[in-house]
């Protein structure tokens, strides 16, 4: 009874049950209305391409009509990673994302305590922090509204990451290497990357801003700022294998993007009115999705200026450090989501892939939390603990649950997104308007069709041993063309009877396409990793256990000047 009693002592095991009912929804059987529900058929796709053998995934093989479209090239794949090892554990496709969403809440909640007991030194409001990071509404989005898994995922991975940058750069830490947190800081920062790749475009410049603001500070910098390089070092090489190919062959695609940043610009009054409702975001100031910073949240903003600016000689110097960064963040989050910053959406590389200027609502929920450090300066912390934990709770828990409760399982979602063996009317009205189709792709698939087609001969049998790998027999009297319906991507590869063949995009839909010489042949199709992204993954892996023995191994904890 008393190991009862101690356990129930921890702040910590506080923030876990005081953040479960966020994710009580969660545990209602079957999928709800979010707009992202795509996710449950890619992730399907990522079991599979797994189950073929493709280590990493690259190919979902069975989306766009069959035509195996390069998906985990360019997606996030952290999230269906997680989610895998559910899978593998017996939960379906619509549990196991489940899953993901749920265990995020509680270490997301878990991190920011984390943060928040090393910045604040009070594990009260530190309680009171990592709840409001769970309770700010642009959470509920996330999860309710959206089903956005890469950002609720990477809600995880941000205090992790800011954790690890505020360790490196530590007094204690400006006359020696803490590889530990360097290792940390390594996976944190890769983990970014691979959770949501917009997230960590749009975060690691402002905390790469805070690490060097902490850096300023020191009397002896070099430490600290080669702990802080090596660790986005390290972060950047185990994440290699998925950001470079990425970019490298972005070039492959035709440039294209679903939404204009130019219809979803949230107004003022959005931000800081309370609204709550679960529609789309649509062009001007009528959407149907909320945009609320949260009340708390605004609370905190409003109330840390008059006490920042009274108490300012209270404040410590890395105090002062991370709560005027933490402003400058805020300012320029907030500037981004108004209209008058298109100039910058327009010229800044890449940031119009980020689609909805909303998106910069993950930074000033990552951030408000912060700003309870400001009232560490006021008297009665457990009253002020008390009641920030009631009044965030009771002001957001409303918000935490779906419009509708469906209760769609697996097969709903198959047919779906799924069009193998043959697309289904739902499927048909999606057009998968979202894919960005191979540049040599003059049409997209509008229909299932063979696998394997021929001119000028004929295909005697064709040994199908997956979607990525199939043997064809041919015979011919003369040269023959053969179509491979899968589009034309790095990775594919063919042979005639054993010898390297050339195969070239062809038309109208960027299919594989080979020439065979006349006589009876056996052509082999097959995709594996090039050479390129085989290097790439051979020093991401090393990347990531050389960060591991950094975490493991106390003879590494730290290296004294």
């Amino acid at each position: 009874m008393e190991n009862v009693k101690e356990f129930f002592t921890k702040t910590w095991v506080w923030v876990i049950l005081l953040s479960l009912p966020a994710g009580w929804a969660l545990l209602v059987p079957g999928f709800y209305g979010a707009s992202d529900d795509m996710h449950i058929g890619w992730f399907h796709q990522m079991d599979r391409a797994i189950s073929m053998g493709q280590i990493p995934p690259r190919l979902a093989p069975d989306l766009s009509f069959g035509f195996s479209y390069p998906l985990f090239n360019f997606l996030f794949p952290l999230p269906f990673y997680i989610a895998e090892i559910f899978h593998l554990l017996s939960l379906g496709l619509v549990d196991s994302i489940k899953a993901v969403f749920f265990i995020s809440i509680i270490l997301s909640a878990l991190g920011m305590y984390w943060l928040l007991k090393e910045l604040v030194k009070n594990r009260g409001l530190a309680l009171a922090g990592a709840l409001i990071y769970v309770y700010t509404p642009y959470r509920a989005v996330d999860l309710y509204i959206r089903g956005a898994i890469g950002e609720i995922v990477s809600f995880a991975i941000l205090p992790l990451v800011a954790l690890s940058v505020v360790k490196l750069t530590s007094v204690e830490n400006s006359k020696r290497i803490n590889y530990r947190w360097l290792g940390i800081g390594g996976v944190a920062f890769s983990s970014l990357v691979l959770s949501h790749n917009i997230t960590a475009y749009m975060f690691l410049p402002f905390i790469f801003l805070l690490g060097f603001l902490r850096i300023f500070l020191q009397t002896k910098k070099w430490f600290s700022l080669v702990g802080l390089m090596l660790t986005v070092f390290l972060g950047l090489l185990i994440s290699l294998y998925f950001w470079l190919p990425a970019i490298v062959e972005s070039v492959l695609m035709k440039y294209d993007t679903v939404f204009n940043f130019v219809d979803h610009f949230p107004t003022l009054r959005q931000l800081i009115t309370p609204h709550w409702g679960y529609g789309a975001s649509v062009p001007g100031p009528y959407d149907g999705m909320p945009f609320f910073i949260g009340t708390i949240n605004l609370g905190l903003v409003i109330i840390g200026v008059p006490i920042l600016a009274i108490s300012w000689r209270r404040f410590s110097p890395g105090e002062k450090v991370v709560l005027i960064w933490a402003y400058l963040v805020l300012a320029v989050s907030v500037m981004m989501m108004n209209h008058r910053s298109s100039p910058l959406w327009q010229n800044l590389p890449l940031l119009p892939y980020f689609q909805f200027p909303w998106r910069f609502l993950i930074m000033v929920t990552f951030i408000t939390p912060l700003l309870i450090m400001t009232l560490g300066k006021l008297g009665r912390p457990k009253i002020m603990t008390a009641t920030l934990i009631g009044l965030v709770i009771v002001l957001n828990i409303s918000n935490f649950r779906p419009e509708d409760f469906l209760g769609r399982g697996d097969d709903y979602y198959l047919k779906r997104y799924i069009p193998v063996p043959v697309a289904n009317e739902e499927y048909l009205q999606i057009q998968e308007e979202y894919f960005r189709l191979p540049k040599d792709t003059q049409l997209r698939p509008d229909k299932n069709y063979p696998l394997v087609s021929a001119k000028g001969g004929d295909i005697k049998n064709i040994i199908k041993r997956s979607e990525l790998d199939v043997v064809i027999e041919t015979s011919a009297l003369n040269p023959m063309i053969i179509n491979f319906n899968k589009y034309f991507f790095p990775g594919w590869q063919a042979e005639i009877d054993g010898q390297q063949a050339a195969i070239i995009p062809g038309k109208p839909f960027g299919q594989i396409t080979l020439k065979v010489p006349p006589g009876e042949h056996q052509v082999k199709i097959s995709f594996t990793e090039t050479n390129f992204k085989k290097v790439l993954d051979i020093m991401s892996l090393s990347g990531l256990l050389l960060a591991l023995w950094w975490i493991l191994n106390p003879h590494f904890k730290k290296f004294k000047l």
